[in-house]
């Protein structure tokens, strides 16, 4: 006979017993396991991801509407500067990937115009690897077309410095190479990521070929599109961070329905609405 005190230790490991078969039989430890049960118990809910971003990038453009667009818009959580010449973009994995996608799609449309004849006629070829690391121009006569060529490939060079940023963790992002080429001399202008950062800052912040200020547009006023040799993106919202919804050529003809600051709301001759900025187009008379 046993005593009570050795029935009620049998009792207890026997309920535990049972209890762990219950729990391991309705999917609960063959499922999870325990360690990973507790690990869960100890992990953090949200996952965060920082990218570290030369402000240079963005040489050109207006850093608040980039900056607030990416946290009204985007879903990064919040971007603080350190060093003064570096953003810290904190944002979840998930507004990474999205940011990724966008920054290839620029990235893709700005090579589209590129390979334009329409709007690069010296322009003989394009040629890049898969990976958007390394891009070869070939140009008739470069030395004719250096100012506005050079503008373009430094703006080329920026989105793919930007997007090598999404793509790769901050310290694995490698070099990019933008080569400009004579096809008749074989001369070359080079920008190589990271030592002409700021040489193509330079390009972006004077551009070569400027265009003069317009009259304000009035909502009702019609507006041309003046870029040539280059095409105006036309926007989904007033800044430069929101999507390119089309491509307007020059001597396109807008109608004015709004304005939000320096960025007009217009529609384009196919009834598409959008945003463009006010800096790339000239009020419309019947005369012109």
């Amino acid at each position: 006979m046993f005593s009570k005190l050795v029935w009620i230790p049998l009792v207890l490991l026997l309920i535990i017993g049972i209890g762990i078969g219950v729990f391991w039989y309705t999917g609960g430890l063959s499922q999870l396991g325990f360690i990973q049960v507790i690990r869960e118990g100890f992990a953090p809910a949200d996952e965060e991801v920082q990218i570290i971003i030369p402000v240079d990038i963005f040489a050109g453009e207006d850093i608040d509407e980039i900056t607030a667009r990416a946290v009204e818009v985007q879903g990064v959580e919040k971007i603080a500067p350190i060093e003064d010449d570096k953003l810290v973009y904190t944002m979840s994995p998930e507004v990474k990937a999205e940011m990724l996608d966008e920054a290839k799609h620029d990235l893709e449309q700005k090579l589209s115009y590129l390979e334009d004849d329409r709007l690069y006629p010296y322009l003989e070829d394009i040629s890049y690897d898969d990976s958007y690391q390394d891009f070869n121009l070939m140009v008739d006569q470069l030395q004719d077309h250096s100012d506005e060529i050079l503008t373009a490939a430094s703006e080329l060079f920026m989105k793919a410095v930007y997007y090598q940023y999404f793509k790769k963790d901050n310290e694995a992002v490698q070099e990019v190479t933008v080569v400009l080429e004579d096809s008749q001399s074989a001369d070359q202008e080079r920008f190589i990521y990271p030592d002409d950062l700021s040489r193509a800052a330079a390009f972006l912040e004077s551009p070569a070929v400027a265009v003069e200020a317009p009259q304000t547009p009035l909502e009702g006023d019609k507006v041309v599109v003046d870029t040539a040799p280059d095409n105006l993106n036309l926007r989904a919202g007033p800044a430069i961070t929101y999507l390119i919804i089309d491509i307007l050529y020059p001597g396109t003809v807008l109608e004015v329905i709004g304005e939000e600051g320096e960025w007009l709301n217009v529609i384009t001759p196919e009834q598409k609405e959008g945003w463009v900025h006010g800096d790339f187009v000239e009020i419309y008379t019947e005369e012109d």
